[in-house]
């Protein structure tokens, strides 16, 4: 894979196929993969970019908090070395999908969709400081046990079922694609503590009412990650935005059901196409 570098900060990322581009961008501590269900979808269809956040996969990690700033402008000068100036369908998941919000209001003459995945429009500094509690657990066991103890958090408790059942899915998914832990180059205890400070007093609410670019917001009805309430809110104050739940998924759907995830994306953009 290609190594973008500014900075000193290099951005792993790829890019494949061609006509108007889509821009995938993962949530916290996790890798580009994670999206290889969409890029073997849309590769035919569209350009297709997806990249390492700093922190996470093979893309730098320095050891300081990184801001939400720090992931916009890393995202903006891989586009303009990319030479993509306009017309970006973006679509993030989680974090993902909160980088993206910043990055549409501070440049909204490129960006043509936004999809916003199993979103949030605002982040507690509370629910940080209870992510520390987690972590502190969380590093002191093995790599294996820190993806058993994701998976029930970002897949429905029937997806949970099927990977215990499927060996060949489960170590595929839990090797690269897994949301949050991965057993192949995974996030270490300091890349967790420093992307998640890129969240401390994320708040949207008053701001995400001047997005007015085609938004569709997507999420799964069993997902326990996100604030109860919260993407109905946005969809109510966006004003060009589209609401789709997906029924029985849960946080991470783009992997636990892509065909349905992939359809629900690619309506949406052939909508807004040309």
């Amino acid at each position: 894979m290609p190594i973008f570098s500014y900075n000193n900060i290099d951005i792993n990322y790829i890019k494949e196929g061609q006509g108007e581009p889509l821009v995938l961008v993962s949530g916290s501590f996790t890798k580009l993969q994670s999206w290889n269900y969409q890029i073997d979808f849309f590769k035919d269809k569209m350009t297709v970019i997806a990249f390492d956040k700093r922190g996470e996969g093979k893309s730098s990690r320095p050891d300081y908090h990184y801001t939400m700033e720090m992931f916009v402008e890393d995202f903006k000068n891989l586009c303009d070395y990319l030479n993509i100036k306009e017309g970006i369908h973006l679509c993030g998941s989680s974090m993902g999908a909160m980088i993206a919000q910043r990055f549409v209001l501070k440049y909204p003459e490129m960006i043509k969709t936004l999809i916003l995945c199993s979103t949030f429009s605002y982040y507690p500094s509370k629910t940080i400081d209870q992510n520390y509690l987690t972590y502190q657990t969380l590093k002191d066991l093995d790599q294996g046990q820190r993806v058993e103890y994701w998976f029930p958090l970002v897949y429905s408790r029937v997806f949970k079922k099927k990977l215990n059942e499927d060996k060949e899915l489960f170590d595929i998914i839990k090797k690269d694609m897994n949301f949050c832990a991965q057993t192949f180059d995974p996030s270490l205890y300091k890349d967790w503590i420093n992307q998640i400070e890129a969240l401390r007093d994320f708040d949207m609410r008053d701001t995400i009412q001047n997005i007015t670019q085609p938004t569709l917001i997507i999420s799964g009805s069993r997902d326990k990650m996100t604030i109860p309430g919260m993407r109905e809110e946005m969809h109510e104050k966006m004003p060009n935005s589209k609401l789709e739940i997906l029924n029985g998924l849960g946080h991470a759907f783009t992997i636990e059901d892509p065909e349905e995830a992939n359809n629900s994306i690619w309506n949406f953009i052939q909508d807004n196409l040309g």
